[in-house]
């Protein structure tokens, strides 16, 4: 198999998304769950580390919003757009903690975050590396 150039890896359709209903928000709703960029995830990520070594009302402020920033990054519409800005992702705080709980979790399980990485790794244990070698 030849080694992909950056053009190919650059187009290639690589993020998992899923319709996910949503009965809370209507009859027969639903929505649109979209697995994060590497950009996305690190954003996320980033504050998480960050609250980690400070004061704690900023240890607060960035749990309180984690489930709402997995949920403003995933959430797209039919061509994939996001629905909310990080400016408009507090809108998010209003609605139904369950159903932003439960809408997060899918989005960590589509980006292989928190423990969806551990069953994944699991998964993948069994694989041995190929056509690679410590010794240069």
């Amino acid at each position: 198999m030849a080694l992909l150039t950056r053009d190919q890896i650059n187009s290639a359709v690589d993020r998992k998304w899923e319709d996910v209903p949503v009965p809370e928000w209507g009859e027969g709703a639903q929505v649109r769950l979209m697995e994060l960029t590497a950009a996305d995830r690190g954003y996320i990520e980033a504050g998480s580390v960050v609250a980690q070594g400070q004061a704690p009302q900023l240890k607060v402020e960035s749990l309180k919003v984690y489930r709402q920033k997995l949920v403003a990054f995933g959430l797209v519409d039919e061509k994939f757009e996001r629905l909310y800005s990080n400016k408009e992702m507090g809108e998010l705080d209003k609605k139904s903690g369950a159903v932003i709980e439960r809408l997060a979790a899918k989005i960590q399980e589509l980006s292989g975050m928190g423990r969806f990485a551990v069953k994944e790794a699991e998964g993948n244990s069994d694989a041995a590396p190929s056509g690679s070698s410590a010794s240069g």
